[in-house]
């Protein structure tokens, strides 16, 4: 039997989903979050999103602050909680660039200097992973009908 690997599922299936919603905490020490899409998740963790750097979440991840990445597909959630800086690689913004990126930045060109990288390092993280939906309605009934509580799926903590 192989063994399993939390951190490696946490960290392919997070970037599968493609798309996470970025959390930070502005100035008045709110949380924020939006949706971002995951660029790549390199094998030392290291999380890549491509924004502008004329956006608030740029100021708020680079203020020492902690960031937090969350995803929810199909029966998978995870958050991921590290830190983030921005990153100015006009190579590895080519790398990510892509006609679905020109859809969100128009004119703009991945070597322009109001496009960036958004680079979160990870610390540690959590997912929850359901087997799909008919296991988790059997689950679910039997602890409708026992004095057991349901475990519908795993759930992990994972350190990065």
């Amino acid at each position: 039997m192989a063994e399993h690997d939390p951190v490696k599922t946490l960290l392919e299936k997070t970037e599968k989903a493609g798309v996470a919603m970025l959390a930070t905490t502005d100035a008045g020490g709110h949380i924020v979050s939006r949706p971002m899409a995951i660029q790549e998740i390199e094998e030392d963790h290291t999380i890549w999103f491509i924004t502008r750097i004329t956006t608030p979440k740029v100021e708020e991840a680079s203020a020492d602050q902690p960031v937090n990445v969350t995803v929810a597909e199909k029966g998978f959630w995870a958050s991921i909680s590290g830190t983030a800086t921005v990153v100015r690689d006009i190579e590895r913004k080519k790398k990510y660039w892509s006609k679905t990126t020109e859809a969100f930045f128009g004119e703009s060109q991945p070597e322009d200097s109001d496009i960036v990288l958004l680079k979160v390092d990870p610390d540690t993280g959590e997912y929850w992973d359901s087997p799909g939906l008919p296991a988790t309605a059997v689950e679910v009934i039997k602890g409708m009908v026992s004095k057991e509580p349901a475990h519908p799926g795993e759930n992990t903590p994972v350190n990065l």
